[in-house]
């Protein structure tokens, strides 16, 4: 497995340090792990943010604006994919995932530490949108280079396992950020809460991220530099030499995300505003979600080491296909917490079967001169697009629908249509490009 570690390490003239996989699984997912902490906690204080930095808005358009401010992240990961995934692929992986965990904290921090409207006015929400610009940023680069660097010390055997650690880790971050967003909600009177209680959350990414990076240093580097540079390709030459996997792949994650969004994020929301269910019930059921998402995603990924990438996906996607609108409807008839609780746990269980799996197989796609770029490419564009259609969809179902089940319709329509690339995308369980680091 450390193979490439050490022709990288002999290049750059240093004695290469003994790796533990753990290690490697913690240094390259923290920062995927802590935004989607931040994420959970954003979704989950929605509300109370929208009242805070929009008071002069009608309660429906305070949550519109809130939710929007967070989905305009999404339009900057694209742009955050192409410069930080072309400097990991020229610079190393390390100096990326370094830069983009602080780009994280700080971000996290602005949140945090932002004056509310009441205090300077319009400057507040611009504030918070300049946060979530430097986020998206931020995002769109770590999740390539992340994940890059995660197959690459995997070995040609295990990329399956190693590369389904970076949805793993967004399921971990969905789950401590519900329980932390579940104590404050708890414990603290409506008045703390929204005067100091949320904004403790943020304020612990930047309490992380000093771990993360020194964790990240201690690793080895991955990519053999030399060899790299002479082989770097352009970001022309990334979009004319890998349309189809870009376009397929970026299809392939915009259905995948945009259905979990509403399995991940917005279906206790949801519950909560159309079937009456309690805030603890919602935050309890995001608890449930993570544990659920990051318990499945490494057995998804075991299993595409072993039977392919492509059946897994299927069958993950089949699955949640056909259970999703029964699983609504019986939740809809007897709205209880058992339910809600159940219905969470079986669908974060089946996408993140497949979801992880897929995840890690952008990686495969490119050689490793090109493989942080255009995994960050895939993953930005279609996070970006989902994103932003989902948050202002799930703003409808919570706000103006008074029916759970276009959710659920929603869900079958964007894992069935994207479903078709999987027939144009090949099998890269044994991909010759995602072996090539082993070899430079």
């Amino acid at each position: 497995m450390n193979t490439a570690m050490d022709a990288a390490d002999k290049t750059l003239g240093t004695v290469p340090r003994k790796v533990s996989g753990t290690e490697v699984i913690v240094a390259t997912t923290i920062g995927n792990a802590l935004e989607f902490f931040d994420f959970t906690a954003y979704n989950f204080f929605a509300v109370l943010l929208g009242k805070l930095y929009f008071p002069t808005l009608s309660p429906l358009f305070q949550l519109v604006m809130s939710t929007g401010t967070f989905a305009i992240g999404y339009f900057f990961r694209p742009l955050g994919g192409v410069l930080i995934g072309a400097y990991a692929d020229k610079i190393g992986r390390k100096a990326a995932l370094t830069l983009t965990v602080g780009m994280m904290a700080l971000s996290s921090a602005l949140i945090g530490l932002a004056p509310t409207y009441e205090t300077i006015g319009i400057w507040a929400p611009l504030l918070i949108l300049f946060s979530r610009i430097l986020q998206g940023i931020s995002a769109g680069g770590e999740v390539g280079a992340s994940t890059a660097l995660l197959v690459e010390y995997a070995g040609p055997h295990r990329r399956g396992f190693f590369g389904s650690f970076q949805f793993a880790s967004q399921s971990l971050g969905i789950a401590f950020g519900a329980i932390v967003s579940a104590l404050l909600s708890r414990y603290l009177d409506p008045l703390a809460l929204a005067s100091w209680g949320w904004r403790t959350v943020f304020l612990m990414g930047t309490i992380i991220a000093p771990v993360g990076i020194y964790i990240r240093l201690r690793i080895n580097e991955t990519l053999h530099v030399g060899e790299t540079l002479r082989q770097k390709q352009t970001l022309s030459g990334i979009l004319r030499s890998h349309v189809k996997e870009l376009t397929l792949g970026t299809l392939l994650t915009f259905g995948g995300t945009s259905a979990n969004f509403i399995i991940l994020f917005s279906l206790p929301i949801i519950a909560m505003k159309s079937l009456g269910m309690s805030q603890a019930d919602a935050v309890l059921a995001g608890v449930v979600t993570g544990i659920a998402g990051f318990v499945v995603s490494p057995l998804g990924g075991h299993v595409s080491d072993i039977v392919g990438r492509k059946p897994v996906i299927w069958i993950s996607r089949v699955l949640v296909i056909v259970v999703v609108v029964p699983l609504f409807v019986w939740l809809k008839h007897d709205p209880t917490l058992a339910r809600l609780l159940v219905v969470e746990g079986v669908l974060a269980a089946l996408a993140a079967f497949g979801g992880a799996t897929a995840i890690g197989s952008m990686t495969e796609l490119f050689p490793a001169s090109a493989r942080a770029t255009g995994m960050a490419i895939i993953y930005s564009l279609g996070v970006a697009l989902s994103g932003v259609v989902a948050q202002f969809v799930s703003t409808y179902f919570v706000g103006v629908s008074a029916d759970i089940m276009p959710a659920a319709w929603y869900v079958v329509i964007c894992l069935f249509l994207t479903s078709f690339v999987l027939f144009w995308l090949p099998e890269t369980k044994h991909s010759k490009e995602a072996a090539d680091v082993a070899a430079v």
